[in-house]
């Protein structure tokens, strides 16, 4: 039952946004979860969970990093690896609110550090 209002929730939200000419996209578990307190970042990942990571720094290689977002006073540098060129990054997003999408095919490796802005 529960799984169920959520679907509905979640579907009615996006027609609402649609319906007033904007398109929001986002994942069902993201949108179910609280949002990730101030200082950290949330982190995506390609089995379609997410946690909230604090300040520090982590290294992800299974299951891949594919999204990375700020909240407010945060600070994050992410350097990716793999067999591509496009694998190999590093971003740096400062402040709340921005987030960045990763290459999964042929990523090896995310390391991502958060910290105060």
């Amino acid at each position: 039952m529960a799984t169920t209002v959520r679907r509905l929730v979640i579907r009615s939200g996006v027609a609402v946004a649609v319906a007033a000419g904007s398109l929001l996209v986002f994942g069902p578990q993201a949108a179910a979860d609280a949002p990730c307190p101030d200082g950290t970042a949330r982190i995506f990942f390609n089995n379609s969970t997410n946690i909230c990571q604090g300040a520090g720094t982590a290294t992800y290689s299974s299951p891949w990093a594919s999204r990375v977002c700020t909240t407010s006073g945060t600070k994050v540098v992410i350097d990716t690896t793999g067999k591509r060129r496009v694998n190999k990054r590093h971003i740096e997003l400062d402040g709340g609110g921005y987030c960045t999408q990763l290459e999964l095919n042929g990523q090896e490796n995310a390391t991502i550090q958060v910290s105060p802005a």
